[in-house]
């Protein structure tokens, strides 16, 4: 579960009820209801290094698409500028300046992105271009084919494929991100590209839903929803399906979170309290690790699989813990906070996003992963339920910040927030991993490499 939140009635967020009037886990349940190949000449491959600074950017010129073939090519180009610069805009890795809209270029600037859109029947070629600046040598050039309804799709792998050739690391254009749409009485699960287009609806259960999370495979989605007289976890594939229930015993399983090995964390009263358990991706083999009278609850897996951070009231109230995965080695990890809550790994492994309660609001928090140097993030609103991007770069979160639930992203500067406007009361966002497959590879794009070996 993405935020169990203690010291609230059901139906309110804003009321506080005495801590101890339910079992702790019937509070905790009560609180819930709530290619073609391409030639480039050989040099050196260019590589910028942004490991030791996630505040740097990279300079970029965007030169529009130019058009070849059938009439419609150049509609089409048109309408592939403006994905690919805010695509590059909102990775948090570039600063964009876009030719088309001025005559002077920036100072800054270190690469010249292009190409040029190709359109023959049903078929459509997005040839991307990477070039270094000022001189303009070619970097890479790459040919990503598909239909004519895949053009989103191809300037997304375009933009993925920069990021890859300029930092060494590829970029998160082809990401999704998984959220909860709240209805007065029930919810479902949706998903939505990153950048906000493709919007839909994942299930149909007509009942309380939350807590999304991708497995490590970006082929399933895990959450939790209450169906007849219990709270369960299902899996439903992230492209559309039936969903299959994956938890077995007890009334309350809830908080789902699966590790890099496919084993799934998540929170049951199947022997009584309210405790975490690890099972199988299928619900088998189920252990549990934390055996108190406490509220436990929040999983997440780091990177390597071999720790846990979690959720515990042990200490009288919420705050952040960490443990080995068999359970052992319990430890509080986040300190001198009254209330702390959510905690997710970087992808790296390097940090800690949670949240920390200030008054009667949310805000999000930034600590190395060992509790040290926290630092708030964002602060506006109340902010919940944050979660990373695949690079670590970026994190997407739920504010009321502008009237009712709706999701967001920042950068770890805080400084560049972007919404995420969905239908409805947007909450529980989770962002999946990376589609499956090398970057540059696959049916439709090839690329050779400036040394000349193809990727």
């Amino acid at each position: 579960m993405a935020a169990a939140r203690w010291g609230f009635t059901l139906g309110s967020s804003s009321s506080t009820a005495r801590r101890g009037a339910l079992p702790a886990g019937l509070a905790l349940f009560a609180l819930l209801v709530l290619g073609t190949r391409a030639e480039a000449p050989a040099q050196d491959e260019v590589r910028i290094d942004l490991s030791t600074d996630v505040q740097k950017r990279i300079g970029l010129v965007l030169e529009a698409f130019t058009s070849a073939g059938s009439g419609s090519a150049r509609t089409t180009a048109v309408q592939a500028d403006p994905i690919l610069a805010n695509d590059l805009a909102g990775s948090g890795l570039f600063t964009v300046s876009k030719a088309w809209e001025t005559s002077s270029l920036p100072a800054d600037a270190q690469a010249v992105v292009g190409g040029k859109i190709t359109i023959s029947g049903q078929t459509i070629v997005l040839t991307g271009e990477i070039k270094d600046f000022p001189a303009r040598r070619l970097i890479a050039r790459t040919d990503y084919r598909g239909s004519m309804g895949d053009l989103r799709r191809l300037v997304h792998r375009f933009a993925d494929d920069i990021a890859l050739h300029l930092t060494g690391e590829a970029g998160v254009a082809q990401t999704r991100i998984a959220y909860v749409v709240k209805g007065a009485r029930s919810s479902e699960l949706h998903v939505v590209d990153v950048d906000g287009f493709g919007a839909r609806q994942l299930t149909a259960f007509k009942s309380p839903l939350v807590s999304p999370a991708w497995s490590a495979s970006f082929g399933d989605l895990f959450f939790a929803s209450l169906r007849g007289a219990a709270w369960n976890i299902y899996a439903v594939p992230s492209a559309g399906g039936t969903a299959r229930q994956v938890s077995r015993g007890g009334t309350l399983n809830i908080a789902p979170a699966a590790g890099p090995d496919g084993a799934l964390a998540y929170v049951s009263n199947k022997d009584g309290n309210s405790e975490i358990y690890v099972a199988n991706a299928d619900g088998s083999g189920a252990r549990r690790l934390t055996v108190n009278r406490s509220i436990d609850t929040s999983p997440s897996w780091s990177p390597s699989g071999q720790r846990i951070a979690f959720t515990s009231d042990r200490g009288g109230s919420a705050q952040v813990y960490v443990m080995d995965r068999d359970g052992g080695n319990q430890r509080r990890l986040i300190s001198g906070y009254s209330y702390s809550d959510s905690p997710q790994w970087s992808p790296k492994g390097d940090k800690l996003c949670f949240v920390v309660r200030t008054g009667g609001k949310f805000d999000v928090y930034v600590a190395n992963a060992d509790g040290s140097n926290a630092r708030a993030l964002q602060t506006e609103g109340s902010n919940e339920n944050p979660h990373w991007s695949p690079d670590g770069r970026l994190i997407v979160f739920s504010s009321n910040r502008a009237g009712g639930k709706n999701l967001y992203i920042t950068d770890l500067r805080g400084t560049i927030v972007r919404r995420i406007d969905v239908p409805g009361a947007a909450a529980n966002p989770a962002w999946s991993p990376r589609p499956a497959g090398p970057a540059l590879s696959g049916a439709n794009a090839t690329t050779t490499n400036p040394g000349g070996s193809k990727r």
